[in-house]
């Protein structure tokens, strides 16, 4: 990563902390920004609010998501000027994934259409989407394909197509969202009960697993954080 890219960066992240900071009242930890291609990865550390702690400590895990996707949608609406400010185009898409009992979270910025894909040695990545396969299809549908978007030191992040079942759908056909933040808790504490075997693949500590879903266009995004190598 060149040095003017990096320093982008790094104005991106000062100024997405200072709006989450003015519309929650308290701002994250860290916020760590990472791009490729026509995608912008932000993985935010100590985020909870004292309001969301008491929510959350009274099972209102649904509140909670409705609150934060509120604001962070008023936020994002304010940060998508300065990316097209430092990168260029649109942000046409976004999407966020929270673990609460780690207080991360990620956010997802997009512009469309993408044809990004990262090449990585075949072998390793006909192992890895087996792996996906093995794990993934004891919680949900087997998708139509896989897609490597992103794989660095510090991050690896996999496209899935069509992945809904026709329930799924429908649910989000109908709003029902509460139905499908349920069932997407259940297929992410999968993959996390199988964190060692994609350690073992990766060769890395994984710090974090995030999916972040667009129902619109039936997909998600399965995403590993890994811990830095260096501090």
């Amino acid at each position: 990563m060149n040095k003017s890219t990096q320093e982008n960066l790094l104005y991106l992240s000062s100024t997405f902390s200072k709006l989450l900071k003015r519309r929650f009242g308290k701002g994250p930890e860290t916020c760590t920004m990472m791009s490729k291609g026509n995608r912008l990865y932000i993985y935010m550390r100590n985020f909870i609010t004292p309001a969301e702690e008491v929510l959350l400590e009274n099972n209102q895990l649904i509140l909670v998501h409705n609150f934060r996707s509120a604001v962070i949608n008023a936020v994002i609406n304010e940060f998508k000027p300065e990316v097209s400010k430092v990168f260029g185009g649109e942000s046409d898409h976004f999407f966020h994934d929270w673990n609460y009992d780690s207080n991360t979270g990620i956010i997802l910025l997009e512009n469309v259409p993408s044809n990004d894909e990262v090449k990585m040695e075949e072998d390793f990545e006909k192992t890895l989407f087996n792996l996906i396969d093995f794990v993934g299809t004891r919680y949900h549908k087997r998708p139509v394909g896989l897609k490597v978007v992103k794989f660095t030191q510090n991050i690896c992040a996999i496209e899935a197509r069509e992945v809904l079942l026709q329930l799924e759908s429908l649910a989000y056909e109908q709003g029902n969202l509460d139905l499908l933040l349920h069932q997407a808790r259940e297929i992410k504490s999968g993959y996390l009960k199988n964190k060692s075997l994609f350690e073992d693949l990766f060769n890395r500590v994984i710090e974090d697993i995030f999916i972040v879903w667009d129902y619109e266009k039936n997909r998600n995004y399965l995403i590993f954080v890994f811990y830095k190598e260096y501090q």
